[in-house]
C-alpha cells in the first residue's frame, strides 16, 4: 500500500510542479513513469509505457493539423468575416458571435480558440461600447461550450478513458451537457454585465451600434473595417470546409477521427501544399505531450494497484456521490491553475472504479468532472483568461483582470456543486 500511496502523492505533486514551474506536466508525468513504473515497481518498459494512448494522440495529431491548414490557407478567417458579416449593425449580437465562433472552433480541434477570437472581439468590444471584462467572459465561456465536443481534445480524452475501461461513452451527450452549462452563465454574464445596455445602445445610434473612434493603447485597436476584412472565396477556402463537415460527418458514423482527419489534412495538401509544413509544425505538441504523458502515468497507476486503492477507499466512504462531488471541485481548483487537458486526463480515470463498483450512471459523473475542469477557464491564470486580459485595451485591461478574478473566483466555488446538483443527484433517484 505504501507504494500505491507514494505513487498518488507523485500525481498530485506533479500537478504542483507543473503549475509553479514552466515545466510540462506530460514530461514530469513520463519521468515518474520511469522511477515510479520502472525503477520503484519493477514494471517492464514495455508495461510501463503501455498506457500510452496512441488512439487519442493520433486525433490530437490529426485534428490540430487539419485545423491549421484551414488557419493557414485563410478558411477560418473567411468563417469568422462571414459571421461578423451577418449581424450587420446588430451591436447586441456581436458578443454571441463571438461565443459562438470560440466554440465553433473549439468544437473542431482549435485547443486554444480564445487566443484566436480575442483579439477580433475586444477590438470589437472597444469600437462599440460593448463591456470588455463581459465580452471576454463569453469568448472563454464559448471555448467551455464546444471543448467537449466528439471531436475536440477534451471530448477524446474523455472518450478514450471510457473506452479503454471497458464503460460506455456517450460523446453527444457529454458534448450537450458542456454546451448548456456554458450558455447558461453567459446569458447571465449577458444580462448582467451589458446585454440590455447594448440594446438601448443600439436602437439610439443608428446601424452601426454606436460609431466610436478606435481607442488608443492595447493591443485591440483595430478599426471595424480591417475586423471584418474577408478574404475572398477560393477553391482552398471550399475544399477545407468541406474537409471540416467531412470529419464531423465521419465522427457521427464513428470512424477513426484521427486517421480521418490526417487523410483529408493529405488530400488538401496534393491540392496546395505551401500552408502544410506550417499546419504540422504549429501541431500543439506540448499538449500532446502533457496528455499523453498524463495518461501513460495513470496507466501506471492503475497496474501497481493505486487507482484500485482510491476506488477502494471512495467506497469505503459510503458516499460515492459525496465523492464525484470531491472530485468536481479538485478538477475545477486544479484547472483553474493548470492545463484542463491535463486535469481530465489525470481525474478521469480516477472515477472509473467508482463507476465500477456504484449504481452511478457514467454519463453525469464524467460530465461532471470534465465539465468543471473546463468552465473554470474564465480564471486569469489560465491560458485561455490570460489570452483575453492580454488583448484588452490599456485602459480596460486591469477591469477586465479583477472581473475574471472575483468571476472565475466564483465559478470555482459553484459550478462544481451546481453540475452536481443539476446533473449527478437527479440520475441516482
Amino acid at each position: 500500500m505504501t507504494l500505491q500511496i507514494v505513487a498518488l502523492v507523485v500525481l498530485a505533486g506533479a500537478f504542483v510542479l507543473g503549475t509553479a514551474r514552466p515545466i510540462n506536466l506530460g514530461a514530469i508525468a513520463l519521468a515518474a513513469t520511469f522511477v515510479i513504473g520502472i525503477l520503484v515497481a519493477g514494471l517492464s518498459s514495455d508495461d510501463a509505457v503501455s498506457g500510452f494512448p496512441v488512439d487519442l494522440m493520433l486525433i490530437l495529431v490529426g485534428v490540430t493539423y487539419l485545423f491549421n491548414v484551414a488557419r493557414a490557407n485563410g478558411t477560418i478567417d473567411w468563417l469568422i468575416a462571414s459571421a461578423i458579416q451577418m449581424i450587420g449593425g446588430r451591436t447586441v449580437l456581436i458578443p454571441w458571435i463571438m461565443f459562438a465562433l470560440t466554440a465553433l472552433l473549439s468544437a473542431i480541434g482549435a485547443v486554444f480558440s480564445p487566443p484566436i477570437v480575442a483579439p477580433i472581439a475586444l477590438a470589437f468590444a472597444a469600437r462599440h461600447r460593448i463591456p470588455q471584462p463581459m465580452m471576454g467572459i463569453l469568448v472563454v465561456h464559448g471555448a467551455a461550450a464546444g471543448s467537449l465536443s466528439p471531436i475536440s481534445v477534451y471530448g477524446v480524452t474523455v472518450a478514450g478513458v471510457l473506452n479503454k475501461s471497458g464503460l460506455p461513452s456517450d460523446p453527444w451527450g457529454l458534448f450537450a451537457l458542456a454546451f448548456t452549462a456554458s450558455l447558461l452563465p453567459a446569458i447571465a454574464v449577458f444580462v448582467v454585465y451589458g446585454g440590455l445596455r447594448l440594446r438601448r445602445v443600439e436602437q439610439g445610434s443608428g446601424e452601426d451600434g454606436g460609431e466610436l473612434p478606435p481607442p488608443s493603447g492595447g493591443t485591440a485597436t483595430a478599426t471595424a473595417t480591417a475586423i471584418v476584412a474577408k478574404p475572398a472565396l477560393n477553391v482552398d477556402i471550399v475544399l477545407t470546409s468541406l474537409a471540416i463537415a467531412g470529419m464531423f460527418v465521419g465522427a457521427i458514423m464513428d470512424l477513426d477521427v484521427g486517421l480521418l482527419a490526417i487523410t483529408l489534412a493529405t488530400l488538401l495538401a496534393l491540392h496546395r501544399h505551401e500552408p502544410h509544413a506550417a499546419a504540422l509544425r504549429n501541431v500543439p505538441w506540448t499538449l500532446v505531450l502533457l496528455v499523453g504523458g498524463t495518461i501513460t502515468y495513470v496507466g501506471v497507476l492503475e497496474q501497481i494497484g493505486a487507482i484500485e486503492l482510491l476506488g477502494n477507499s471512495a467506497l469505503a466512504i459510503g458516499a460515492p456521490v459525496a465523492t464525484v462531488l470531491l472530485l468536481a471541485y479538485v478538477a475545477g481548483i486544479v484547472s483553474a491553475f493548470a492545463s484542463s487537458a491535463g486535469t481530465i486526463a489525470a481525474l478521469t480515470p480516477l472515477a472509473v472504479p467508482l463507476l465500477e463498483n456504484s449504481t452511478l450512471s457514467v454519463l453525469p459523473v464524467v460530465a461532471v468532472i470534465a465539465i468543471a475542469a473546463s468552465i473554470v477557464d474564465v480564471s486569469p491564470f489560465s491560458g485561455n483568461g490570460a489570452a483575453v486580459i492580454a488583448n484588452a485595451t490599456e485602459d480596460a485591461r486591469e477591469r477586465v483582470y479583477r472581473t475574471q478574478l472575483v468571476y472565475g473566483g466564483g465559478v470555482v466555488l459553484l459550478a462544481p456543486v451546481l453540475l452536481w446538483l443539476a446533473v449527478v443527484l437527479p440520475s441516482t433517484g
